[in-house]
């Protein structure tokens, strides 16, 4: 585990010496939301940018890092079917969101135990995104479970390498439902970089 780029992360992002769980939440949460592929919690860090299976390993191991309870809950979901349609939007992502056909996804989000209740916390979209409707979690107090970004068809166990998991899940999608599903998340993360 990177303590040492966690330690420089909580540092920079709270304020100085807080372990708040409410704080480490909103710090990554933050992170602005792109679908590049990368896992890997350092390079989220140091891209300052994430998808939702990086930013909420980043939550788990940061929650850890301060003695909490956290896992990471991954559901099948149809992505599209929880992104509000915006005249901001290309035609072409509006399309992808409103149409008849779903983006097949695993999405995440992290279970923590929080004052001796179990909180679902999903960090996946950033403040910008308040504007075109996004459900942004920006209220967030650590009293009760935040909105998902998605819509649960089915949960699956937690697993500590999410990223191997994840691959494995990614196969059980036909060639169809994975190109559809990568063009999906190209045309969202481009659109969300012109915020």
């Amino acid at each position: 585990m990177p303590n040492a780029t966690y330690k420089e992360f909580l540092t920079k992002c709270l304020r100085a010496g807080s372990t708040n769980v409410v704080d480490i939440y909103h710090a990554v949460r933050n992170i602005p939301y792109g679908s590049t592929g990368e896992r890997d919690p350092v390079k989220v860090i140091a891209s300052n940018l994430g998808s939702c299976s990086g930013k909420h390993i980043l939550l788990r191991d940061l929650l850890r890092e301060i003695g909490c309870e956290a896992e990471i809950i991954t559901m099948f979901t149809h992505f599209n079917r929880g992104i509000p349609s915006h005249s901001a939007m290309p035609a072409k992502l509006r399309a992808m969101i409103a149409g008849d056909e779903d983006v097949c996804d695993f999405h995440q989000y992290v279970r923590a135990r929080i004052d001796q209740r179990s909180c679902k916390l999903d960090a996946t979209w950033h403040d910008a995104l308040i504007t075109y409707g996004f459900p942004v979690n920006r209220d967030w107090d650590g009293r009760r479970d935040t909105v998902l970004a998605a819509t649960p068809i089915c949960e699956y166990p937690p697993v500590e390498d999410l990223a191997v998991w994840k691959k494995q899940l990614l196969t059980q999608l036909t060639p169809e439902q994975l190109e559809f599903r990568a063009e999906f998340f190209t045309q969202l993360t481009e659109w969300m970089m012109t915020l």
